[in-house]
């Protein structure tokens, strides 16, 4: 994804590559929100600026989550030697605006400070960063996304903030994202923090909640998930362990091994040998 060179100046959206400034650094930074969409292997971090006044916050995010922070925050890049993405700008009163006349409702705030993993919102900046890329980018179809980004964070967390699943446990839709999520990103590094923000929850009430609805904590059920694929791997050809530790998302074949006669008591080689279909 290539850096944007030039920002739509619009009296409620800006937006700029991951790694460049502000573009208009005069604005009322109080006024506006960011959603931080990073691309690839970039990993942007987001806090308060040490002197202000206000309680600090901080987070970290990258690929495939995007992130939600006040237009104050300071973004730095913890990796910048090729950064991609996009930093979306969008101004608070008019993003209340367009979603009270479409909705018919007065819409909630919209919590800051968290990330989410947002298929939606990633795909609109993709299609955001191609349009500003041409020649001479529409201004309404610039505006038009404003709109889009309005809409889809006031339904998803602003209106639905009051309704959020705040039990003790999880219900099946809601495993089903967690799984998913799994299944299609089994070879990253996915960290506890990652699957809470699936859902908007906080690391230690969706390991509870997720403990309660499964019986296993959340780390034992990606090991097994892990394992599981990486069963079905060794079965059914003659792919190299380390490749096979790699695609099931363990570092080295060393900690692969040993996880593996851990969980199933025995090696993967001696699995494969045992199992290995003609």
């Amino acid at each position: 994804m290539e850096q944007l060179q030039r920002s739509p100046q619009l009296h409620h959206l800006t937006c700029h590559g991951i790694g460049a400034s502000c573009p208009d650094p005069e604005r009322n930074l109080a006024q506006w929100i960011l959603c931080i969409i990073p691309a690839d292997r970039t990993t942007a971090h987001a806090n308060t600026v040490p002197s202000s006044a206000r309680p600090y916050q901080n987070l970290s995010v990258s690929a495939p989550f995007i992130a939600i922070v006040p237009g104050w925050a300071r973004v730095t890049l913890v990796n910048d030697d090729d950064p991609h993405g996009l930093v979306v700008a969008l101004h608070w009163a008019r993003l209340k605006e367009t979603a009270r006349n479409a909705l018919g409702t007065t819409p909630c705030d919209i919590p800051c400070w968290f990330k989410a993993w947002d298929p939606f919102l990633r795909e609109a900046g993709d299609t955001l960063t191609a349009l500003h890329a041409s020649s001479s980018p529409d201004v309404r179809c610039v505006a038009a996304f404003a709109d889009v980004f309005a809409l889809h964070l006031m339904r998803r967390y602003g209106l639905a903030a009051d309704t959020r699943d705040t039990g003790t446990s999880l219900a099946h839709s809601k495993l089903s994202i967690v799984e998913r999520f799994i299944h299609e990103h089994v070879a990253d590094n996915i960290q506890i923090e990652d699957l809470a923000a699936l859902l908007h929850m906080s690391p230690s009430h969706f390991a509870r909640a997720f403990k309660n609805a499964t019986g296993h904590p959340p780390h034992f059920y990606l090991t097994t998930e892990r394992l599981r694929l990486a069963q079905s791997m060794l079965s059914k050809g003659s792919l190299p362990l380390i490749d096979i530790a790699a695609r099931v998302g363990f570092q080295t074949q060393q900690h692969f091994t040993a996880v593996f006669h851990r969980y199933v008591g025995c090696t993967p080689r001696a699995f494969r040998l045992a199992h290995l279909r003609p």
